[in-house]
């Protein structure tokens, strides 16, 4: 049982695509029964391809039930994105890759998908409507520290969705979405828009320290949507430290939408989260420690200019200190920028940054004359 490492960019790398390094997850001459594979994604250029489909790694060398321990996706350590678009390893597609299929797809369970920045900015033309899909089980995926952004235009048939779990899963099935930020979701022409899709799920997904900002649908019976989740009786929403603010909606912006709302009976767990004052007062955040009807000047996000949006927290945030300490489990302590909440003993804040005041301050200088 190794770890198997295999580089993926344009500057001789094992492979120069996503999907090439996927095509090898069954081959025995790579790897054995479980392995756990890694592709480490390099910023030596952008990744413009279509749809990359996660699935193989359950037939090493041809063999039924000879499947990989784990499979990630990421990104080698010099090549992460610093919270801002474009500043690391970069998927941003030119192509279409076709209605409801998503940017990345995952159809096997085990799968880590990290530290990858997905703009769809270049696709607003296009009937590409989904960043990432997770259809099948999807027992113990994780989706983290990711960055999803700029998708505009009328995609056509249903609106634009970044994370969409399509796949039903079983009730003892596990997804965990953590420390992402997902913003500029626009749909144009008379469609719903949401940043996470959860509902289909009947297992327990977790849904920690992610940021969402300006989700917009279009048409006066549409509806934004930040987190829909718990539709499925018997499912369990864990929905806790994530903060939804700036949705334009038709018919309603709802930042938190459990499945009681529509009538079921998933469980919906939720604490410590903040939406603003743009969301309708019924799906605000609720429970313990929540904060909800907030301003973006109580937010204070570094900088909300179109085209420069940075969505980190500063110092006058109300963020800030206002979350609650999620332990260390898949990663959960890691934010955007890669600071161990944990190991630094941070008071946990709200959203995918742990704001940390700047220790560089001068000291003072005194002078004694004689």
């Amino acid at each position: 049982m190794a770890t198997v490492t295999k580089s993926i960019g344009t500057s001789s790398r094992d492979y120069s695509t996503i999907n090439a390094w996927e095509a090898d997850l069954n081959s025995g001459t790579i790897y054995s029964n479980g392995d756990t594979a890694v592709g480490e994604m390099y910023a030596d250029s952008t990744f413009t391809g279509a749809t990359s489909t996660i699935e193989n790694g359950s037939a090493i060398g041809g063999s039924s039930g000879h499947d990989l321990a784990l499979i990630k996706l990421t990104v080698h350590a010099d090549s992460r994105h610093d919270g801002t678009a474009e500043s690391g390893a970069l998927l941003k597609p030119t192509a279409d890759s076709g209605h409801n299929q998503g940017i990345i797809r995952i159809n096997v369970d085990n799968v880590i998908v990290e530290w990858l920045d997905i703009s769809m900015d270049s696709l607003d033309s296009k009937n590409t409507n989904k960043a990432i899909v997770l259809t099948g089980t999807n027992n113990d995926c994780i989706i983290r520290n990711m960055l999803i952004h700029d998708k505009g235009g009328n995609p056509g048939g249903t609106g634009p969705f970044m994370i969409h779990l399509i796949g039903a899963g079983a009730s003892s099935d596990t997804l965990t979405i953590q420390n992402n930020i997902i913003y500029n979701i626009v749909e144009g022409s008379g469609d719903n828009a949401a940043a996470m899709l959860l509902n289909e799920w009947a297992g327990t997904v977790n849904v920690y320290n992610n940021t969402i900002y300006h989700i917009e649908s279009q048409g006066g019976s549409k509806i934004a949507i930040g987190i829909r989740s718990a539709h499925t009786s018997g499912s369990t929403s864990n929905i806790k430290n994530n903060i939804v603010a700036k949705l334009v909606g038709g018919n309603g912006e709802r930042a938190f939408e459990d499945g009681i709302a529509n009538g079921s009976a998933g469980t919906f767990n939720e604490a410590y989260n903040l939406s603003d004052d743009t969301s309708t007062a019924a799906y605000d955040a609720r429970g313990t420690g929540s904060l909800a009807n907030k301003t973006l000047a109580e937010i204070s996000f570094v900088s909300t200019t179109g085209g420069s949006e940075d969505l980190h927290i500063d110092a006058d945030s109300d963020c800030v200190d206002a979350g609650v300490d999620l332990g260390t489990t898949n990663g959960v302590e890691i934010d955007i920028n890669g600071r161990n909440r944990d190991s630094q003993g941070d008071t946990w804040d709200i959203g995918a940054h742990e704001f940390v005041a700047d220790s560089t301050a001068s000291t003072a200088f005194i002078m004694f004359v004689d």
